[in-house]
């Protein structure tokens, strides 16, 4: 079985890498997108990633 990797690159901004360690594929999206997909051709995998930054975050029921 495959195993993916979900990680945060060293930095300020807050993306997201996937990687498939096992066919060294990886793709990073960056923290402007609301997501993406990841691709492996040596699996035949497509993965979806959706960001949600809780930095970003605020309660809608709340009204000014």
């Amino acid at each position: 079985m495959t195993t993916y990797e979900i990680e945060r690159p060293d930095g300020p901004e807050r993306g997201i890498r996937v990687r498939c360690s096992e066919h060294g594929e990886e793709k990073e999206f960056q923290p402007g997108y609301q997501g993406g997909a990841f691709y492996c051709s040596g699996c035949g995998i497509e993965i979806e990633a959706h960001l949600h930054d809780t930095h970003d975050w605020r309660d809608w029921g709340e009204r000014c």
